[in-house]
C-alpha cells in the first residue's frame, strides 16, 4: 500500500499550480505577440487554473485571502493590457453565429462605439484595419466558454433560445458545485439585465467591465447565447451582497452585420 504524506501532496499541488501558471503566462504572451486569439485564451485559462490549484488548502476549503494574492497578478496584467491599448468601451458579449460558432467577447476601443460583426471571426484579435474607428476594438474570443459548456452538460441541452431564467438556475447550480460562486441571480429590467454574483474567488469590478474574470464572463456569455442578443456591460460594482452587473441588450446579430 502506498502512503502519500500531506507534505508530498502539497509539493505536488505546488508543482502543478506553478506549471499551469508558467505555461499559461507563456501562452498568453506568445498569443499576444503573434495575434493568436486561441493562445491568449488558453494562456488566461491556464493562469487562472494554476492560481486556483495553488490556493487549495484541502479538497473542501479555499483560503480567499491566498487566492486574492495569487490572482492579483492577473488583475494587474488585465489592467495594464486595457490601459496600454487605451480601451474606453466596456465588454460586449456576442451570441453564436456563423463567424463565431461559440460567440465571444468584444471590447470596443471607444465608449461611443459601433459594431461590425461581419469583420469579426475566430482569428480576429485586434480589429483595427477598418475605415470606421468607432468599430475598432479587441476581440477576446469566447472567454468562459468551458464553464458555459458545463452549464449545458448540466441541462443536457443547449442554452440557445432558453432565456435568462434557465441561465440563472443552471449557472447557479454548476458554479456552486464547482465552488466558484455561492449565488447567481438574474433580473430582467427595462432593455437589459441586472446580474448578481457571489463569487468565491476575487473579482475586480473595475477590471471585469472590460477584461472579465472567467466566472462573470461565463454567465454573461451564457446570457447572450440564451437570449440570442448582444449583451453590453454598462457597469460592474462590488456590493455587500456580491458583484452587481448592469447590462443592456443590443439586439440580435443580424442588426450588427
Amino acid at each position: 500500500m502506498v502512503v502519500v504524506r500531506l507534505g508530498e501532496r502539497m509539493e505536488v499541488k505546488n508543482i502543478v499550480g506553478a506549471s499551469l501558471l508558467a505555461a499559461g503566462g507563456s501562452l498568453a504572451v506568445y498569443g499576444f505577440l503573434n495575434l493568436i486569439t486561441s493562445y491568449i485564451n488558453l494562456g488566461i485559462a491556464g493562469m487562472f487554473l494554476g492560481a486556483v490549484v495553488l490556493t487549495f488548502k484541502s479538497s473542501e476549503y479555499v483560503k480567499k485571502d491566498a487566492i486574492r494574492l495569487v490572482l492579483s497578478s492577473y488583475g494587474r496584467f488585465s489592467n495594464s493590457f486595457v490601459d496600454n491599448l487605451r480601451l474606453e468601451g466596456n465588454a460586449v458579449y456576442i451570441p453564436p453565429f456563423e463567424n463565431l460558432p461559440e460567440g465571444g467577447v468584444f471590447v470596443p476601443l471607444h465608449e461611443d462605439f459601433e459594431l461590425d460583426l461581419a469583420r469579426i471571426d475566430e482569428e480576429t484579435v485586434f480589429l483595427t484595419e477598418i475605415p470606421n474607428d468607432r468599430a475598432m476594438g479587441l476581440f477576446l474570443g469566447p472567454l468562459g466558454i468551458e464553464l458555459v459548456k458545463k452549464y449545458e452538460e448540466h441541462l443536457e441541452y443547449s442554452l440557445a433560445g432558453t432565456g435568462p431564467g434557465e441561465v440563472e438556475a443552471t449557472a447557479g447550480s454548476v458554479l456552486k458545485a464547482l465552488g466558484l460562486a455561492g449565488r447567481v441571480y438574474i433580473e430582467e429590467v427595462e432593455n437589459g439585465f441586472r446580474v448578481i454574483l457571489q463569487p468565491t474567488i476575487p473579482c475586480d469590478a473595475g477590471t471585469c467591465e472590460k477584461m472579465p474574470c472567467p466566472v462573470c464572463s461565463s454567465v454573461l456569455l451564457a446570457l447572450a447565447r440564451a437570449t440570442g442578443e448582444l449583451i453590453h456591460v454598462e457597469k460592474v460594482e462590488e456590493k455587500d451582497y456580491g458583484i452587481e452587473i448592469s447590462a443592456r441588450k443590443l439586439g440580435g446579430v443580424e442588426e450588427w452585420m
